[in-house]
């Protein structure tokens, strides 16, 4: 592990006063390097990132392979403005149509999530006449853009608090393109309702939201087949489902938002993982094998762009990232990293699961593939949550053990790089067992 740029303990401090507060979070590592699940930092000490670097090094840090095809499409022509074509650009479209859910085979590339999500709804506009409204879930996570940040739940209240003040207010201004709508969220159901003999009134909540709570036309329903941000819950495939007859019988797209869910399940999608098909369906993040793209897939029925200042973003054609991507689809389907995925996830579902048995600060396990969340409380049958202290004091052990993670809310997300090997899975597990023994007392 190496980085060609080594600064002494009183360079970084000095430039350190450069950087905006967001980047210079409690927590965080000074890093030095990374190979395979690891990444290193400056004094040495290794780590297991079960982030994946906000989940986007899919295939872990230091892929050969990857550099390779990045470092050779540098020497030729790292972006390719829109107006000319390419093999590779052709050869990446046609591959990503073929591993999407059957219908969605047209493509748009931008340059990341948040993007992404803007083109998709440009998309649901020119679909649905009349239309300037959407609808997100509770605890949705849609990117922070001028667009995206009043669909994205870090722009609402806590109680009578608002969870970010300064983005609250940027949020403000495109407010009223956003409703939101209860989610499912099943350990904590809204309703009261039991998983598996409920009505599913959290489905419902959303067709009366869309007939009768909203002043005007709803353009589309985006949600995140897992939301991550809001707590790392999987949807369930029901809700999904009647989801999707809600938005068929109304006149409403369904978006997927998979910009995190992209390889996790031990499908390429979450649509297919839950056989679910969405009208318009959004990747990013892992999709570059660490590089910046994003994109939307649409469904044949849709009308898409027809003029190519509709949607003009000049790095869209990022020419390294398309061969990043490229490469990483071909890998994950010659070394079966699905299968993989299945595996080591259920390998972790099930330690945890023993865990639980007998550790009363577990409350619930949830997830699919390698997109895990534990939630953690102070209290079984109250379900009470465990306080931001405690999370932190998990979150500071298991770090100074090893083992580094995100937090949401009282929820320890697991998600790795799925190259990750079962030997890797149960070593982070025994970290986190320790950590979570030590808050028990």
């Amino acid at each position: 592990m190496g980085n060609r740029y080594t600064l002494t303990k009183e360079q970084r401090q000095e430039y350190s006063r450069h950087l905006m507060p967001c980047l210079r979070q409690p927590g965080g590592v000074e890093l030095k390097g990374g190979h395979g699940i690891y990444f290193e930092d400056t004094e040495g000490k290794r780590y297991m990132d079960f982030t994946s670097e906000q989940f986007v090094c899919l295939l872990g840090f230091g892929n050969e392979e990857i550099a390779e095809a990045i470092y050779e499409q540098a020497l030729n022509m790292p972006v390719v403005a829109p107006l000319h074509q390419t093999d590779l650009r052709y050869t990446l479209y046609h591959k990503m149509a073929s591993v999407a859910p059957e219908h969605l085979n047209r493509l748009s590339f931008t340059i990341g999530g948040g993007p992404a999500i803007e083109t998709a709804m440009k998309i649901a506009l020119k679909n649905v006449p009349e239309s300037d409204l959407f609808i997100t879930l509770y605890g949705g996570y849609h990117g922070t853009t001028f667009g995206t940040a009043a669909g994205s739940f870090i722009s609402g209240r806590g109680g009578t608090e608002v969870l970010n003040p300064e983005f609250f207010r940027f949020a403000v201004h495109a407010q009223r393109h956003f409703i939101r709508a209860e989610r499912p969220y099943c350990y904590r159901c809204p309703w009261h309702q039991q998983y598996g003999s409920c009505s599913f009134a959290c489905a419902e909540a959303v067709r009366e939201t869309i007939l009768h709570g909203a002043a005007g036309v709803v353009a589309a329903v985006i949600v995140e087949p897992i939301q991550s941000g809001g707590g790392q819950i999987p949807l369930p495939p029901e809700y999904l489902k009647k989801l999707r007859e809600i938005c068929t019988e109304t006149g409403t797209l369904l978006i997927f938002d998979e910009i995190q869910t992209y390889c996790r399940t031990g499908h390429f999608f979450a649509a297919d993982y839950y056989s679910v098909e969405p009208d318009i369906l959004v990747f990013a993040k892992g999709a570059g094998g660490g590089m910046p793209i994003g994109g939307v897939l649409i469904h044949d029925r849709l009308t898409g762009f027809t003029n190519l200042m509709e949607d003009m973003q000049t790095f869209q054609n990022n020419h390294m990232s398309y061969a990043a991507a490229l490469k990483t689809i071909e890998i994950i389907e010659r070394d079966h990293l699905h299968e993989n995925t299945c595996r080591v996830g259920g390998f972790i579902m099930n330690r945890l699961r023993k865990m639980q048995e007998n550790l009363s600060c577990i409350g619930d396990i949830r997830g699919a593939g390698l997109a895990i969340g534990v939630e953690l409380v102070k209290d079984r049958a109250t379900r009470e949550p465990l306080d931001n202290e405690t999370m932190h004091d998990l979150f500071l052990f298991c770090k100074e053990n090893g083992l580094f993670f995100q937090t949401a809310h009282n929820v320890v997300k697991l998600k790795p790089p799925i190259i990750i090997r079962k030997e890797q899975a149960g070593e982070a597990m025994d970290i986190l067992e320790k950590g979570l023994r030590r808050i028990e007392v």
